[in-house]
């Protein structure tokens, strides 16, 4: 982190509260500001009022408004669109099933897929190109 720079700040957004709490911490740890969301509609209220420097967000969400929900609100708002989304996923673990990113970028067009269990050095490695 460069002096006198405010960190930057990550939203994560997910339905699992152990993990909301595990990703937090070492964000955290990692000289993040991190807030997290435990379901789509708090995710979309927080990232609107807090204006993060990235988001994470869980693909598949049993709540009200899914990750692909609050990914097409972000992308559709002017003074959004362009801010970096990294789609986290556990289908691949538990279901068996890959995720791929479809050519129809209305469906869900994060900047960049991992899939769960994350790979932290990964993610560090992928933030930092998201956000430089």
């Amino acid at each position: 982190m460069i002096m006198g720079k405010a960190p930057s700040k990550i939203i994560i957004v997910d339905d699992n509260t152990d993990y909301l709490f595990t990703m937090k911490t070492f964000l955290s740890r990692n000289g993040f500001e991190v807030q997290t969301a435990h379901n789509g509609q708090v995710g979309i209220e927080l990232i609107k009022k807090e204006r993060p420097d990235l988001v994470m967000l869980d693909v598949m969400m049993e709540t009200t408004f899914s990750g692909f929900d609050v990914c097409r609100q972000i992308r559709n708002d002017p003074e959004l669109k362009d801010m970096p989304i990294i789609g986290i996923t556990g289908m691949e673990d538990e279901l068996g099933l890959k995720f791929d990113k479809y050519d129809d970028e209305e469906y869900f067009s994060p900047d960049v897929f991992l899939e769960k269990p994350v790979n932290k050095d990964e993610l560090l490695e992928k933030i930092k190109t998201l956000i430089s």
